[in-house]
């Protein structure tokens, strides 16, 4: 009768035991647990595009040693369903979709992020360099400013560059994605040049994400003319060259633009 107990109340304790580690979702390895059941949205994800419904405007960026960094380039996002409209202080960025994926990735009109925080009022959002605080805002700076006072950037001619000027580490720093368009499932993060082999061709390493997963693999540039095709053993771009001159770096096609700064 005792033995008949003691079983009884271990298969009971291993139903809890299971019930509630269920309801328990670790990020990381030394990472307290996370219960799950307490306001998550549906399939267990910890956000949701409702919640972003708005108005977002960056407010402050830090590095990976929390020192806050000066910027110009300030994130403006406004969702609206599936949808987002984003654009910075330097570029103007086209109406593009939006999702949450797993691991709270937020995807913004080819803009991925990973969300770190967020309350009514303030998103903490993590792109793997920075961290960027936005704000939700009723209307952005510049909506109160004159029509013909913020002028984007406008880049409508592809150009012809020589290889060399490719060379060295560049940075994307903006992202202008099409209505509709794929292509933000695999987006390039950093192209590094490290050397040049003639006028036309240029060796290196590309630094991609695709499947919430960064990689990095070698590359071989070519130019032909005002194209560029950068190659790797997993796949390739091909897009036009807009701009390359030691400052600033812009390649894409009609679907998705990167803008890129020197590291």
């Amino acid at each position: 009768m005792v033995l008949r107990s003691l079983l009884s109340l271990a298969f009971l304790t291993v139903i809890i035991f299971s019930v509630e580690s269920q309801n328990l979702k670790v990020k990381r390895k030394g990472v307290t647990p996370l219960d799950v059941t307490k306001n998550a949205p549906d399939n267990n994800y910890l956000y949701t595009l409702n919640q972003f419904a708005g108005k977002w405007q960056e407010v402050n960026r830090t590095d990976s040693k929390n020192s806050s960094i000066a910027f110009k380039d300030t994130l403006f996002y406004n969702f609206s369903g599936k949808n987002v409209f984003s654009r910075d202080g330097v570029n103007m960025s086209l109406k593009g979709e939006a999702a949450i994926e797993p691991g709270n990735v937020l995807v913004a009109a080819a803009d991925v992020f990973t969300i770190r925080s967020m309350n009514n009022n303030q998103v903490v959002l993590d792109d793997g360099d920075y961290l960027h605080t936005l704000v939700r805002k009723k209307e952005f700076w510049y909506e109160t400013l004159p029509t013909n006072y913020v002028v984007p950037e406008k880049n409508i001619t592809p150009v012809s560059v020589n290889a060399s000027a490719l060379f060295g580490k560049w940075k994307v720093y903006r992202r202008d994605a099409k209505p509709g368009s794929e292509n933000h499932r695999i987006l390039i993060r950093i192209l590094n040049v490290t050397e040049i082999k003639d006028e036309h061709t240029a060796i290196g390493e590309v630094t991609f994400y695709q499947t919430e997963k960064l990689e990095i693999l070698p590359c071989t540039i070519t130019l032909s003319g005002e194209r560029i095709h950068i190659a790797t053993s997993k796949g390739s771009w091909n897009m036009n060259v807009y701009k390359a001159d030691g400052k600033d770096l812009v390649f894409g096609d009609a679907s998705l633009m990167y803008y890129c700064k020197p590291l």
